[in-house]
């Protein structure tokens, strides 16, 4: 009965909070900042108990740097249940003044909630920060590396190029503890044609040494330039806003070597500033084309082409379409290639041609190719010539015109010119040029035919359209609901992507123990496998360790020497983190294997 009772008081108390309306309110940390501080942004919910989703805010004066992150609570007071969610952004200015994020909208239940806008003061850096652009050590003559936290380098393989050229520029990063990055201004080129390669996704990493100090490198921008005119001229500036990790000064103590563990120069320990930093612009020489050799045919294409052509046929009828291709292929500006005009008798009519371009930027230099579709059409009988083209351009690595020349046609034109033939006869310019995209060579094939009682139902290819339609609708039906549970519970998300995460991690690992770099190695080993642990348990990560893991592993594998081999190795891992001298005896890749192979026994059982 009493139990009865209890169920029957939170039925009530959570009907009642259903029946609340809800409250969304916003808020930052700080209302008065420098243009180096981060802001703490955050949402609160409250007087419901399922919480919609939350969009990040949105400002052009603000940059996202992290989140979101959330915390919810629900308390019971005097019999009133209450809910509350809290959802927090990391966010930096890009400018100082009074600046204004804007509401936040949220829907719930068909309505549109929002937040009050929220209004920053940000201040310009004190004279003892950091500015907030950097340079090149090598190009600042006399200045005190340790200062120069994160610069960015922008190099080219040469500052003397013939006009039209490819232009490699690459943009490399050094750093020593930064967090993120975020592009913000790419460079203007004026007098250059830019393409711009794919940005990677995980920037190739490598350790270089500038003027003594010891800098991380990363490659994180390459575009192309092509001189559209000559003369002197300038590669603007890349900028880019970087997070940078200060580490907490203080005085030296006789506890030095103790806070001096890679434990405590992990980001949550702390603080992390916003600097925008800008590479030296680069002076580019930029030759005209020679005129000694120049073929009477170029057209203004640099690089190295080769070009084919084709046609659909050699036999034909008066009044009849054909179709002639040519394909430039190679690397260099492709927007900029021209074929030359075409030199056929009058007595065919040429219509004009359907280009088609395709570029490729993935292979380090601007390669693709230009295809010119032209529709002919005969007037008369007898032998149409179509002479070899002639397609001219310069390399500028051999500084030399090169010339090359297709193959040339000759088509037989079949019939009498007096009385229409084909169908083609008699239609417009227009509909004569549809004939190049659909209905040519319509009759070409063999016809295959039905018997009459054959219906579209008694067809094999029938019920398999539709048995793979229905398997498409049930695979989204499917793909939905993963989605949706993914999204709604935040326990079964972890433990799904607990391993592939886990994974990753162990295989960045690899490739920095293959590269000697052991910097934060086992502190790095340990997150790993408390991540997973918590991932897969739906442990808090917060304070988490082998005391705490303890009881959750024992209550899912009672008696099992597992248990014992993963707090032992874990123990392990701390000793080395905070005993420095620990780590005599132990190898990092005997270390990764062990860590390794625990894992993949504890992706059986939990």
């Amino acid at each position: 009965m009493r139990c009865l009772k209890t169920i029957l008081v939170i039925l009530i108390l959570g009907a009642g909070l259903l029946a609340q309306d809800l409250r969304l309110t916003a808020s930052v940390n700080r209302n008065n900042i420098t243009d180096k501080d981060l802001l703490t942004y955050s949402v609160t919910i409250e007087g419901i108990r399922d919480f919609p989703d939350v969009p990040p805010p949105e400002s052009q004066d603000f940059v996202l740097i992290s989140g979101p992150s959330q915390s919810s609570s629900i308390q019971i007071i005097n019999g009133q249940m209450s809910a509350t969610k809290t959802i927090t952004w990391q966010i930096a200015p890009t400018r100082t003044g009074r600046l204004t994020i804007p509401p936040v909208t949220v829907k719930y239940r068909g309505k549109d909630y929002a937040t009050g806008a929220v209004t920053v003061n940000v201040s310009g850096s004190t004279s003892g920060q950091s500015q907030a652009r950097s340079v090149a050590p090598a190009q600042s003559a006399g200045s005190d590396n340790r200062k120069d936290e994160v610069f960015l380098k922008a190099t080219v393989p040469q500052t003397t190029i013939y006009k039209g050229a490819e232009l490699n520029v690459s943009f490399d990063l050094y750093y020593r503890n930064v967090r993120t990055f975020g592009r913000k201004k790419l460079p203007d080129a004026q007098g250059f044609w830019i393409e711009e390669f794919p940005a990677p996704s995980q920037p190739n990493i490598t350790n270089e040494t500038v003027n003594g100090v010891p800098y991380r490198k990363a490659m994180i921008q390459q575009i192309a330039l092509f001189a559209t005119t000559t003369g002197d001229l300038t590669i603007d500036p890349l900028v880019i806003d970087c997070e940078v990790v200060q580490t907490n000064q203080r005085r030296r103590s006789v506890f030095d070597d103790f806070f001096d563990d890679s434990f405590f120069n992990d980001p949550l320990f702390s603080s992390t500033k916003v600097v925008t930093v800008q590479s030296a612009p680069i002076k580019i020489r930029v030759k005209p084309l020679p005129e000694n050799g120049q073929p009477a045919t170029f057209s203004g294409a640099v690089g190295k082409f080769s070009i084919e052509s084709s046609i659909d046929t050699l036999k034909t009828r008066p009044d009849q379409a054909l179709t002639l291709r040519f394909k430039i292929s190679g690397s260099g500006n492709i927007n900029s290639l021209q074929l030359p005009p075409l030199n056929l008798p009058n007595s065919v009519e040429v219509f004009e041609p359907k280009i088609a371009k395709k570029i490729d930027n993935k292979s380090g230099e601007i390669r693709g190719s230009v295809t010119y579709e032209y529709v002919l059409i005969p007037r008369r009988p007898g032998l149409l010539s179509i002479p070899a083209l002639t397609f001219a351009y310069f390399d500028p690595e051999t500084e030399n015109y090169r010339t090359l020349t297709t193959r040339a046609f000759n088509v037989r034109v079949s019939g009498n010119a007096s009385s229409p033939s084909g169908p083609s006869a008699g239609l417009s310019k227009s509909e004569i040029s549809m004939l190049g995209q659909d209905i040519r060579f319509i009759m070409r094939e063999p016809t295959t035919w039905r018997k009459p009682h054959e219906t579209v139902f008694s067809q094999f290819w029938f019920w398999l359209l539709n048995g793979a339609a229905l398997l498409i609708f049930l695979g989204a039906i499917g793909l939905r609901w993963w989605t949706d549970k993914l999204e709604s519970n935040l326990t079964f998300a972890r433990r799904r992507r607990a391993w592939p995460k886990v994974q990753a991690r162990v295989r960045v690992l690899q490739e920095r123990l293959a590269g000697n770099d052991t910097a934060d190695f086992y502190s790095q080993l340990d997150q790993a496998l408390i991540g997973y642990i918590a991932d897969r348990l739906g442990l808090a990560l917060a304070g988490l360790g082998p005391g705490e893991i303890e009881p959750a592993l024992r209550q899912r594998l009672p008696d099992s020497d597992l248990v014992k081999a993963t707090l032992k190795l874990l123990i392990r891992l701390d000793e080395i983190r905070f005993l420095p001298d620990a780590i005599a005896d132990e190898e990092p890749a005997g270390m990764l294997k062990n860590v390794r192979e625990l894992l993949n026994n504890l992706s059986k059982v939990i």
